[in-house]
Parts: structure tokens; C-alpha cells; sequence
């Protein structure tokens, strides 16, 4: 199995064509094929580690290359001190791996009964995320909406 995985990965070259122009062949260190029929499985055992690791309280959801992570608590200032420690865990594990997070990507929704609480600015590497006022995962949508 092993080697038939490191055939799969070792020595990839690729080259990028721009109209008529063709660059070089340049070898890839990293990552997994895109469209390869094992990438989504080697991808999710290499980011596996990554939800067992997150703080108590924080729940994760993976599904290929998305990472949806949240807690349930009755104030918003403990949800965001929770939510804070999981960005930074998960910060430390993309530097430890050698990887990169969108963040112009992320984002964070706060879902709340009462208007009166609101939500702390969280941050990635030093990088306050965008609060979006709906979330949406798998195509699925939900929409922050106060009780009255």
C-alpha cells in the first residue's frame, strides 16, 4: 500500500499554458492531485489529526478541504473565547504542517436569542475574520435570526 501511495505522489511535474505559451515542467513537493480519485482520502487523513486537537467545547465538521468549526454557550462572550482558542489551535497546526488557510474565506457567524449580546472579533494568524450574517455548508444556508 505504501508504495503504490508514493507512486501516486512522487514525481509529479506540471506546467501552466497561457495562450500559446507554455511554461516549463516544475516538480511538485506537495499537495495531492487535484481531481485524483485518492486526493480527497489522503487529504482527510492528513487533516484528521486536526479535529481530535481542537479545544473541549469546540465541535468540527470536514468534508473534502472545508473545515466548519462551533460551540454552543449561553454567552456570547464564552462562545468567542472558545471559538478564539480553536482559531488559534488551529492556526499553530497549519504553521506545524506547512499549510495555508484562506482568510478571506473564513468567516464567522455568531447565532444568538437575545440582540442585546454580541460578538467578539476573532482572529486568524493576527487576521480579524469577516462576520457574515448567514452561514452556509454543503449548500445549506442558515440565517441569523433573533427571537422576540
Amino acid at each position: 500500500m505504501y508504495q503504490w501511495i508514493r507512486s501516486y505522489l512522487y514525481n509529479r511535474r506540471a506546467s501552466v499554458n497561457v495562450d500559446e505559451t507554455k511554461s516549463k515542467k516544475l516538480l511538485l513537493r506537495h499537495g495531492v492531485p487535484q481531481g485524483g480519485v485518492l486526493s480527497p482520502t489522503l487529504f482527510l487523513l492528513f487533516i484528521d489529526n486536526l479535529v481530535s486537537e481542537m479545544p473541549k467545547g469546540i465541535k468540527a465538521a470536514l468534508y473534502a478541504d472545508d473545515l466548519v468549526i462551533w460551540c454552543k454557550e449561553e454567552h456570547a462572550s464564552t462562545a468567542t473565547y472558545r471559538m478564539q482558542r480553536a482559531e488559534d489551535r488551529l492556526n499553530a497546526w497549519a504553521e506545524d504542517w506547512c499549510v495555508s488557510i484562506n482568510k478571506e474565506k473564513s468567516s464567522t457567524t455568531l447565532f444568538i436569542l437575545s440582540p442585546k449580546q454580541k460578538a467578539g472579533t476573532i482572529r486568524l494568524g493576527g487576521t480579524p475574520l469577516r462576520e457574515d450574517e448567514e452561514a452556509t455548508y454543503l449548500g445549506v444556508t442558515v440565517r441569523k435570526r433573533y427571537r422576540c
